[in-house]
Order: C-alpha cells, then structure tokens, then sequence
C-alpha cells in the first residue's frame, strides 16, 4: 500500500506573513480612487455648483460667501416672479415634506419595513487624556456608537403644513435683532447644532451673524420661499425651501389615537366644525405645535425655517441628528474651530484671559459633557441640573467681584445649572442682577462660575471667525490611508512670503452631506509643521471633531511642509457603498442622484486636474482559508482611500499650496516606526531632511493641474 506524503504544514510566521498579505497586500499605499457612485453620464449632466473648488490661492475669505449669496438671490427672484405670473404659492420639488421617507430618512443598505430612525448616531471618541481609553461621548440626544443603529420607539412628525396655515400672525423675526432667548430644540436630536445657532446670536462684534446666513433678500414670506447660506468644505454653499414645516399633531380626520376619543368625548356637544376648528387651534396652531426646532414666541418662524434647510443641505433630517457644537458653528459662519480638553489646560488663566474674555470678540464658544455611568435618578443632583451628553453654547464671560462667571445657554430651554450662581441662588442681589442685566427665568439661559464650568464640561469648541482681512488658500488632494497608520507618503507644501498669523486646517470632506455613502471607514487626522528641510516640528494639529485638524501659529516668511497623519477604522457591520447603490437605485432614484451628487463627482467632471499619479493595487491574492469568499467584513482587503484638503488662513498675506509626493519604496520601515505622532523625541521629518530622494511634485503649479481631485464618498 503506497503512502502520499502529506504537505509540510505552515510556519506560524508563513501563516502570518500570508494573512497580511491578503489584507492588506503589497502596494498598500498605492492610491485606489473612491467610487463614483453615480453613471458618469448622469454625473456630466447634473453636476451642480456647489462643490469645493480644488485649488484657491490667496482668496479672501469673504469672497466664497458673496457669490453664494448673489447666486442664490437670482434664484429666489426667478422663483418670486413665477408664483406671482402663476398666482401660486412656492412649492420646493426637490423637498417636499409631504414625502417623510425622503426628507426624513438617509439612504440604507437594508431596507426595513419598521419605523426610521430619527436620531443618526454620530459619536466621538473622547482622548484618553480626557476621559478613561474608550469612552465615547455624543451630542444631540443620541447613544454611543457601539454597533449597528437600533431603531427607535418614539415616533415621528405627523404631518406638514405652511407656514400660514400653522401661525395666525406669522412673522420670520419678531423683534429687529434675533436674541439667543428665542432658540427651542425639538423633536430631533440636534441640540449641537442649536447649541451652535444660540452662540450666534450675540450683542458685540459679530452682532449680524443670523442675518449673514438668511439674509432678508433671499425671502417673500408671502411667496412662502426662503434662501440660506451654510458653510461647507471651504465653500459658502446657497439652499432655498419653502415653508413647510412638520407638526407633531395629526389633522383630525387623521387622528386615530387616543386623543381623538378624549377630544370627541369633552366635545361632543359643540358643533363638529367648531369642534374640527377647535382641534386645529388647540394642537396644529403655533410654535408650540411644531415637530422640530422652534422659535419661544408663539407667531415667530425663522428658527425652524432655519433648520429645515440645513436638513435639506445635507439630504434629510437624520443626517443633522448628532454632532459637535464647533463644526455647527464652522457651518454657519465659516470660522474655524479647536478642540480644548477641560482636562488637558495647562494654565486655566492664560485661557481665560486669552480666550474667554474675548468670547464674540474673536471667538465664540461652545461646550459638551459626557455620558455618565450613574443612574438617571442621580444624574439631577449630581450634576446639579447639567445635562449628560449634551452642548450647550457660552453666550458672556465677565469678571465682577473677583468672580470669574460665564452665561451659558442650554439649547433645551428648561432645564438649568443649580449651583453657585444659578436663578435665585444667595450670590445674587440687586446690584448685581443690574450690573449683569440679567433677569430670572426657566429659559435654559444661567449663569456659572468658570471652575464649575470647567469640572462639568469635558470639551469646549473655541471657534475663530475671520473678518475681511484675512485671507485663505486651499488645496484637495486623493491619499490612500495605511492601516498602520503612519504618516502618509503625500505631504501639503506652502510658502509665505510675509510674517503673518496663521489658521492650518487639514479637514477630509464632510461626510454628513452624503450619509448612508459614507463606507465602512472612518478617519482621524492629524499633522505636524515643519519648515521643509528640518527635523523639529513646529506645532502639531489633532482632530477636532470629526472632519478636520487644526493649528494656529505666527510664522516667518518661509516654506513649510505639512505632514500627514491618519488613522483609519474600518466599521465592518455598516453598509458598502455598492449595496446601498443596489438597493436604492429603483425606489428611492432621486434620493441617490441628490446624495449622490454631495458625494462629489471625480476629477474628469469637474475639469480634469490631472492624472492619477498611482495605479490601483492590485486585488491580494485569495486567501484559501478563508471562509468568506466574496472579501466581505472583517476579511475584506484593507482599502481605505481618502479626499484631503490642506487650507491656510493668513492675516493680511497669502500662501501658495501644493501636494508633495513621496515614492513608498523610499520611505523605510524604521523611518516608519520613527513617525510617532505622540513623541516629540522622535523625528517625523527624517525622509524630508534627508534630501527629498524621488521625491514627485504635481506639476503646474497656479494652473489647475497639480493634483487629481477625486470627490467622492469614502469608499467601502
């Protein structure tokens, strides 16, 4: 009987070396495009405008924002002249509220036939020099992000109807100047984004910050059409609705819960069209009946106006449920916002002094707390009336008698701060009530010492705004992100010619825009600045929020490399991009051109800025023991693509961008291993001090051409 000699068995190193290999191959860092997600055809023909120019040299940075909204005033005025020619009222086409599963809902790759989910959970991960390794914190009425979104119970908005036939005497601004009193978050979960609104409605320098973004000629409330202007990728962007809203109460022919039998019952003798009329005034009439945001005076508009196109801008109402306060506050002034760990301050008065005493001056400010492991019944006392995961904004910040005090808004209008200095605490008196202008009352507005401050709230969003005299460059570029996560073979170069304060804001696209196409990964940034060709680092960004990393810093005439260091994560439960394109091409067709359209078309669409500078890795080879055959999960190849910008504010001078290229092959690994963002002993400028060997540069520069610009989702 002949023996078959049986296979040498694996080393473990052998079995190693062959997992990483079909993970994450051997031209892991070739660049491999995110997918168009739309047939180009379709993308030639209805690309828009707004979408992020890829190279701006030295615009001011109020430009972007005057064209906006000239572009968007012509619109509005075609719009005012055909309802008057065809005796109508403005109907939006492309959001229309009457249609809940479009304007409601993102697009998914599984379709339920259960209730959507009417908070997006949007998390971040708090620094472990913050709060203990792990633990997320959110804001806007959301759940950590453990795991596939569950769908919740509470139901949604009942029904939609305008704006006349819900107020009787309705009016977009009640008063001349907007006032952060008249703020009420509703039903969503978006309390990050009324945090944000609610810092701008300040007194001081930046007195006209609401009206920027509704400016009163982009409206006819008679016409019932609205235009607004929200900041996004580095471009101001236009959006106009008409006023629609959504209630929480249903017609009455409609009703079919309980409230309809308890009103029948208590009014069956009256007559039933005083009684339908009565319904109507008692549950459909005024602010109070509104589903989401509203204004506190009963007959005023412009708060839920305002939050239903910034729902439309980014695709639907879930898309704004969660968030941080700083990146809502760069959205609707363009300014640029940084991250402070209340743990991390060094010296508590230089940020005071520096920082808090110029709130509405230079900055405007916001802040979020975490989620607490206690019960909810000790939450109350505990945190002494604050808020567990929520944002709030900082609206003063003064010194009297020796006190350091800040007023803080919470966006839910109720509930407040119960300690030192609170409503009706033994701190105030008269003179100080008058000294502070300020009055008793439940509307979410108190006041709080800065220690108390800093002990309750774990992050705070200082946010820079630029006026006229500054000056902005900006560059996009395509990278693939390592699953290491070592610093990229693609570096940002920029040279000053003048000595000059500066804003560096490395930022991936917003992801909020095209939800449900965002993929399974997601980024954190960071970078460090150098002056090219030496080792020490001048100053490192880190994240700040979601999409962007930032530093400011005075620098010398000079060229500067920025180099880039991204983390990826890859969520293997969320859907692929390619199976919510199948899923919803047919039924939900003009929900994916919208989308899909945000998610940005290639360089070919918008003009061609140059070749790919590297092929696509080739696909790894098959893994044979590997029980998932399609690549699916946890054992699909590591591809993680990723569009960048680098933009650079400069005070009263300009900077020159442009994208460096290293080839992999040069860039060693113990160079790698030396790229360690956390310590400041090692040196992450070795290749460049080295002399920049082979190195590639994109060409043309000032012409259009130095980069490909790949603006798409982040791929799957």
């Amino acid at each position: 009987m002949s023996m078959i000699p049986s296979l040498p068995k694996l080393t473990s190193q052998e079995v190693i070396d062959k997992f990483w290999e079909n993970r994450i191959g051997k031209n892991a860092s070739k660049i491999a495009k995110p997918p168009s997600v739309l047939p180009k055809n379709v993308l030639t023909q209805m690309v828009g405008n707004n979408m992020p120019q890829g190279i701006v040299t030295g615009r001011p940075v109020t430009e972007s924002y005057d064209r906006a909204v000239k572009e968007c005033e012509i619109k509005v005025r075609q719009i005012i002249a055909e309802c008057r020619r065809t005796n109508t009222k403005y109907c939006d086409p492309h959001f229309d509220l009457d249609d809940m599963e479009y304007c409601l809902t993102a697009l998914s790759g599984k379709r339920d036939p259960s209730p959507p989910p009417m908070d997006h959970p949007i998390t971040f991960e708090v620094t472990q020099r913050a709060v203990s390794a792990g633990e997320q914190i959110s804001w806007g009425n959301v759940q950590p992000d453990q795991g596939p979104p569950e769908v919740p119970s509470s139901s949604g908005p009942a029904c939609a109807k305008r704006v006349g036939a819900i107020f009787e005497d309705p009016k977009f601004h009640v008063k001349k100047d907007v006032h952060v009193k008249d703020l009420r978050q509703g039903a969503e979960g978006d309390c990050w984004f009324i945090a944000s609104l609610g810092s701008l409605c300040v007194e001081e320098r930046f007195s006209h910050l609401v009206e920027r973004i509704c400016p009163p000629q982009l409206r006819d409330e008679k016409v019932g059409v609205y235009g607004f202007v929200f900041h996004r990728d580095g471009e101001w962007v236009s959006e106009i609705i008409d006023d629609k809203l959504y209630l929480s109460a249903p017609d009455y022919d409609d009703c079919d819960d309980s409230r309809r039998g308890v009103w029948d019952s208590a009014h069956f003798r009256l007559d039933p069209e005083v009684s339908r009329k009565l319904y109507r005034k008692t549950f459909q009439t005024g602010s109070d009946a509104l589903h989401f945001a509203s204004c506190a005076h009963p007959q005023e508009t412009w708060v839920p106006l305002l939050e239903k196109a910034f729902a439309k801008a980014h695709g639907d109402f879930e898309a704004i449920a969660g968030g941080w306060p700083g990146e809502g506050v760069e959205d609707l002034t363009g300014g640029i916002t940084t991250e402070i760990v209340s743990a991390d301050i060094l010296d508590r008065d230089q940020l005071w002094t520096e920082s808090f005493l110029n709130v509405n001056k230079e900055f405007l400010f916001g802040a979020g707390t975490r989620h607490y492991g206690s019960s909810s019944e000790d939450r109350a006392g505990g945190r002494q009336g604050i808020q567990d995961g929520h944002a709030y904004s900082v609206l003063r910040a003064v010194e009297y008698k020796g006190e350091r005090l800040l007023m803080v808004k919470n966006p839910w209008g109720d509930t407040e701060w119960n300690g030192r200095w609170s409503d009706g605490s033994k701190e105030w008196t008269a003179e100080a009530l008058k000294e502070l202008d300020f009055t008793f009352g439940n509307e979410g507005i108190f006041w709080m010492p800065y220690e108390s401050f800093l002990e309750r709230f774990v992050e705070i969003w200082r946010a820079r705004l630029f006026t006229e005299d500054w000056n902005v460059s900006q560059h996009w570029t395509t990278i693939q992100v390592p699953w290491s996560g070592d610093y990229n073979d693609t570096e940002f170069e920029f040279v000053l010619t003048e000595p000059t304060t500066t804003v560096i804001v490395l930022s991936q696209l917003d992801s909020r825009y095209f939800g449900g196409l965002t993929g399974q990964y997601d980024f954190n940034l960071a970078f460090r600045l150098h002056v090219a060709g030496q080792s020490d680092y001048i100053v490192r960004g880190y994240s700040s929020g979601e999409r962007s990393a930032v530093a400011e810093v005075d620098l010398e005439p000079g060229t500067y490399r920025v180099l880039l260091q991204i983390e990826a994560f890859r969520r293997s439960w969320r859907p692929k991009i390619e199976d919510v394109v199948k899923e919803n091409w047919l039924d939900r067709r003009d929900k994916l051109i919208r989308i899909g359209l945000s998610g940005h078309p290639d360089e070919e669409i918008l003009g061609g800025f140059g070749a790919e500078p590297n092929p696509p890795p080739p696909p790894p080879a098959h893994d044979e023991d590997s029980d998932d055959e399609d690549g699916e999960g946890d054992d699909a190849p590591w591809n993680a693509p990723l569009v960048v910008s680098l933009r650079v504010f400069c005070h009263k001078t300009t900077a020159t961008i442009k994208v460096i290229r290293n080839d992999a092959e040069e860039v060693t690994a113990e160079t790698k291993l030396e790229l360690d963002v956390d310590d400041p002993e090692k040196d992450a400028t070795k290749v460049v001090a080295a002399g920049q060997p082979d190195e590639k540069t994109d060409d043309a520069v000032g012409t259009g051409k130095e980069v490909e610009l790949t603006l798409q989702p982040k791929a799957a």
